[in-house]
């Protein structure tokens, strides 16, 4: 062995250890950002003022006039407190899952029936399960802290947003073994 190959061994490179991190780093940052519960609420956002994301061209389309800005400010400041960061970042259980969802269900029913009468029940049937499905996917996430718990190993030094992988790491996709 030459004496370079010695050297290399004794001394792990620290620019291959800087690049993990940087990779792992970016990594969390693009979990965070796609799961937030922000992002959540910037797309009901969105869809309440008549927008479609489209994966073709990787932007927000106008497609209608959508609702009045009144009524969109009110139910998002609504879901704002339920779609945060300090609600991702809980450990919910059911019963408290069932409470949000039916608070954001009551909500809903009483606001959406009290509309301006030029909305259209099928425009406000829309708005509806728009709301209702994006909390409950949302809080769903907190069930038991699950992605508290994945976002924080993920954090640790060596830590890994690959769910699936054991500590071992070796063989965990051979279930049918």
């Amino acid at each position: 062995m030459d004496e370079d190959a010695i050297i290399q061994q004794e001394h792990p490179n620290p620019i291959g250890a800087v690049q993990s991190s940087i990779l792992q780093e970016e990594r969390v940052n693009n979990f965070i950002s796609q799961t937030s519960p922000i992002s959540s609420l910037e797309r009901i956002n969105y869809i309440l003022q008549g927008y479609s994301y489209s994966n073709e061209e990787k932007e927000w389309i106008k497609l209608s006039e959508g609702i009045p800005d009144k009524m969109r400010n009110d139910i998002i400041q609504f879901l704002s407190p339920d779609l945060s960061e300090d609600t991702r970042m809980t450990n919910l259980e059911l019963e408290q899952i069932n409470g949000i969802v039916e608070t954001a269900i009551d909500f809903m029913k009483l606001y959406l029936y009290n509309a301006p009468k030029e909305m259209e029940i099928t425009e406000l049937d829309k708005i509806f399960w728009i709301v209702i499905k994006a909390v409950f996917i949302t809080i769903t996430r907190s069930r038991a802290g699950i992605e508290r718990r994945e976002l924080y190993k993920s954090l640790k030094l060596g830590g890994n947003l690959d769910v699936h992988q054991e500590e071992g790491g070796k063989d965990w996709w051979k279930f049918w073994s």
